[in-house]
């Protein structure tokens, strides 16, 4: 007689969990499997998802030297894009005193064109995944998700690169988002050479009598300690771009979620944002003051204040800011879905139809940004000190609105920030920078630009508050209060909006300015603005993003079109040849294989499921019974960086091992493989009735990547993934596949 021993992870057993169903037979053939003779392969069998158990100074040692290599990378791109602005408007001022103004100009669209060139020929035939911010793609990982094809040395280097090259080239673009998503790549990459070697173990794929190691990774555990890692890496991104830990604390935590947050996350992160911020605002100090014009913080506190007669405009421009990011998220939406039917429509002219279009945009941006500055009216140089754009105005005068356009959108806020300057920006300059601005950031959606929008919707609101305030004070309705408090409360009014956020928002932009007592009106702004916004869209623009590239991402609360749904009404599509048995033929094995849709394949014995086993794990057993070097689950072919979807991305050269592998008849001595040694021997059991609400908890707070549906009788119905939960939560149960 044989038995199957239940077991609880984690736990000991118990009366209801042994023996799950004691099936009479006389077949000395299937070999019993008990916790007493299986073999754990993976230690997250027993600890269970979202743990790790790496040792404490690997885990600490990863945690520091991300915040160190974040300061850097911040410190260099910083360096970079000064002297790549500089350079241009050295040329064109050069050019405009020596040529006059025309020339001036051609000079600046040339060299803007030429730095869109380069970066958009680097994302387009070197790393494609590099063509946007990376913020929802970024944000699914983090969210339990697997990208394969997203962190890699090459996009890594491509993405700052490019992050440079954007901000140089005058795109109405900032460098946050990037740089989050870079810093989770610096994390991804030190966790792989680090963290790899502890969770990876041999183990025997052979049958009884014969002996055949394969290197099997436990990848849960890898996938919490990298996660954990990026999330790290991102905080470190944000918090030294603004000069904000508790900001960069506070992003992040909203952007993973209360759901998806470690416990142990939070200690690590407030150590990593505060050595970061020291190390990057030590080694921007040590470089002079010269690069304080293209860092967006104050170096120095600022006591701006304000007066009980600003709150009705306080109100104002924060109501009109949650109606105009509404549509300005809108807006980029439409803008990137048309072009991209139109990319569909010319794909004969991709990829330089692409690589044109962005150039010519880059072109349109300096000659839009130049139109408006002649406009402007040139004024004396002010008392405050601050560094403004000469361009077309005499010596000892600038443009304010050339300041604003021409400039980086970083150095454009930190002018609008300012609390010294009054009367130095005229209104009028602010209002047709916004117009300007406004435009040209909604149509660049879909460009391959790897820029943020958050500096970028922070400029536009700085500009319609620091607008506002110069109006009101010409009119006589407020006296005494700094410019710059307006633009901080339109900039905080018009962030928020964009990404949905409350808490970190506040804290960003109050850190920005260095001046704590304007907490109270930044957070009456985010109310009121967060109020507006949500009564015309229901979700941010990143959330929005992932809904329409149908990125996998699962919410903390199961949706409401789940409600009638029971978990039979959930179970993926697994076709019978893809259930498994605990020693089952190799010919089987490559059957179900071949089946590309099943990434998780139940093991059933005599009906019931007793283990799962991932598709990874059946072909680096295969490989190992085939005589073929195991592919490593860490590193893949460099095609990764191309692929249009990086969460379905498969390593080229892997594939076609693969492939050979399914279609090999000849395997040598061996016929069986015990699949026992490798599977999940302790999946979650759901009865099959069970309503969709009460199982989604297990996925989206628990962590679990799999589980078994049954019947009353214990016999097995079929299996939910992850993946297969993500598309009913969003299509509703028996969606047909999405093509990504």
């Amino acid at each position: 007689m044989n038995r199957f021993t239940g077991w609880f992870r984690g736990r000991t057993p118990s009366p209801l969990a042994t023996p799950i169903i004691q099936p009479e037979s006389d077949d000395e053939d299937i070999l019993p499997i008990t916790r007493k003779n299986s073999d754990v392969s993976k230690r997250s069998y027993i600890l269970g998802p979202q743990t790790h158990r790496l040792p404490f100074y690997l885990m600490w040692g990863i945690t520091l030297l991300i915040a160190a290599a974040m300061a850097l990378i911040n410190l260099i791109t910083i360096l970079s894009i000064e002297y790549g602005v500089r350079w241009k408007f050295w040329m064109m001022q050069t050019l405009i005193g020596h040529s006059g103004l025309a020339m001036g100009t051609l000079m600046l669209v040339l060299i803007s064109m030429l730095y869109a060139l380069v970066g958009v020929c680097l994302i387009v035939f070197v790393a494609p995944n590099c063509g946007s911010s990376g913020l929802p793609e970024n944000r699914c990982y983090l969210n339990g998700s697997n990208v394969p094809g997203f962190f890699t040395k090459r996009t890594l280097r491509v993405r700052v690169a490019t992050t440079i090259l954007a901000n140089a080239a005058g795109f109405p673009v900032g460098r946050e988002g990037p740089t989050v998503v870079i810093g989770s790549n610096v994390a991804f990459l030190m966790s792989e050479y680090l963290a790899a070697p502890y969770v990876k173990a041999w183990i025997d794929v052979a049958a009884e009598g014969r002996s055949r190691e394969a290197l099997i990774v436990d990848e849960e555990r890898f996938a919490q300690a990298t996660r954990i890692a990026c999330a790290v890496g991102g905080a470190c991104g944000m918090a030294m771009i603004f000069n904000a830990p508790f900001g960069g604390f506070l992003y992040m935590f909203e952007e993973v979620t209360s759901v998806s947050w470690p416990l142990e996350l939070t200690f690590r992160v407030f150590v990593a944002t505060m050595i970061c911020a020291f190390l990057s605002y030590g080694m921007l100090n040590l470089m002079g003051t010269d690069i304080l014009e293209f860092v967006i913080y104050a170096f120095y506190p600022e006591a701006m204040g304000w007066k009980w007669q600003d709150l009705p405009l306080f109100v104002f421009v924060a109501g009109v800011m949650g109606v105009l990011t509404s549509y300005h998220t809108r807006g980029m939406l439409a803008v990137g879905t048309l072009r991209g039917k139109i990319a569909k429509k010319l794909d004969w002219y991709q990829p330089w139809g692409k690589v044109i279009e962005t150039v010519l945009y880059c072109g349109l941006c300096a000659l839009a940004s130049v139109a408006a500055s002649l406009i402007a009216t040139c004024q004396e140089e002010g008392p405050s000190g601050l560094q403004y754009v000469q361009f077309n105005c005499e010596e000892g005068k600038y443009n304010p609105t050339a300041s604003l356009l021409v400039s980086t959108s970083h150095s454009s806020v930190k002018l609008l920030f300012a609390g010294d300057n009054n009367g130095e920006i005229h209104y009028t300059s602010s209002f047709l920078a916004f117009v300007t601005y406004y435009a040209l950031n909604v149509l660049l959606t879909g460009l391959p630009v790897p820029g943020g929008a958050f500096t970028a919707t922070m400029l536009l609101g700085g500009l319609f508050g620091r607008g506002v305030g110069g109006l009101a004070r010409e009119l006589g309705l407020v006296n005494g209060t700094a410019a710059g408090v307006y633009a901080v409360v339109g900039s905080a009014a018009m962030l928020c909006g964009f990404k949905q956020m409350t808490l970190a928002v506040v804290l960003i932009v109050v850190e920005c300015v260095n001046d704590l007592e304007l907490a109270p009106v930044v957070m009456l702004s985010v109310a009121v603005s967060m109020l507006v916004n949500w009564s015309i869209n229901e979700k941010g623009h990143d959330e929005e993003q992932i809904e329409k590239k149908d990125l996998p991402f699962l919410e903390g609360e199961a949706p409401t079109r789940l409600d009638n749904s029971t978990a039979m009404d959930l179970c993926d599509d697994i076709p019978e040849d893809a259930e498994l048995k605990p020693v089952d033929e190799l010919s089987a094995v490559q059957t179900a294989l071949a089946h590309k849709q099943v990434k998780e394949f139940p093991i059933v014995d005599r009906g019931v499921c007793v283990g799962i086993v991932k598709r990874n794990d059946l072909e680096v057993a295969l490989h190992r019974i085939g005589v073929q070097t195991p592919p490593s689950s860490f590193r893949g072919h460099k095609s990764r960086a191309f692929s249009k979807n990086p969460f379905d991305t498969v390593d080229a050269k892997r594939a076609k091992q693969v492939e050979a592998l399914i279609a090999r008849s000849d395997s040598g001595s061996m016929k069986e493989l015990p699949l026992y040694k490798i599977m999940d021997p302790t999946p979650f059991i759901i009865l099959e009735d069970m309503p969709a609400p009460r199982l989604y908890g297990l996925f989206a707070k628990a962590g679990e990547r799999a589980a078994c549906v049954v019947d009353r009788n214990g016999q097995f119905c079929g299996v939910i993934s992850r993946a297969g939960l993500i598309k009913s939560a969003r299509h509703g149960p028996h969606a047909p596949e999405q093509q990504h």
